[in-house]
C-alpha cells in the first residue's frame, strides 16, 4: 500500500478544533500528515497509540506534553512524541506542521 500525495493537490480535512490535515504520503508502517493552523486555535490534550515527529514548518505554538514543561516551539524546531503519551498545542500564529506516524493512522484514513 503506497500513496504519494502533495498538499497543493489534496483536499484537507478539517479537525473539530478547526486544524486542515492533509495525508502527504504512507505505506508499510509510516504515514506522513500536513497540518495548518490559524492563530488561537488549541488542539486539546490527547494521547494515541502511535509514535509521532513532527517538524514546525511555518508559525510558533506552544506543546504541551505530559511529563514536560510547556515548550514554544518556532519554525524549525522539531519534536517527538512516544506512544500513549498525553499531548496537545497552543497555536499562537499562523501555523504549518509535518508530523509522520508509526503505525499509519488509520483513524485519518477512516475521515478521508
Amino acid at each position: 500500500m503506497t500513496t504519494i500525495a502533495y498538499a497543493d493537490h489534496t483536499e484537507a480535512f478539517i479537525t473539530p478544533e478547526g486544524a486542515q490535515r492533509r495525508i502527504l504520503s504512507y505505506g508499510g508502517n509510516m504515514m506522513l500528515v500536513q497540518f495548518t493552523f490559524e492563530a488561537g486555535i488549541t488542539a486539546p490534550v490527547h494521547s494515541h497509540p502511535h509514535e509521532q515527529l513532527g517538524y514546525v514548518v511555518s508559525g510558533e505554538l506552544d506543546l504541551i506534553m505530559e511529563g514536560m514543561e510547556t515548550t514554544r516551539l518556532t519554525a524549525g524546531s522539531s519534536y517527538y512524541v512516544a506512544p500513549n503519551v498525553k499531548h496537545g498545542v497552543v497555536i499562537h500564529q499562523p501555523t504549518v506542521l509535518i508530523d509522520s506516524f508509526s503505525p499509519i493512522r488509520e483513524d485519518f484514513l477512516a475521515t478521508e
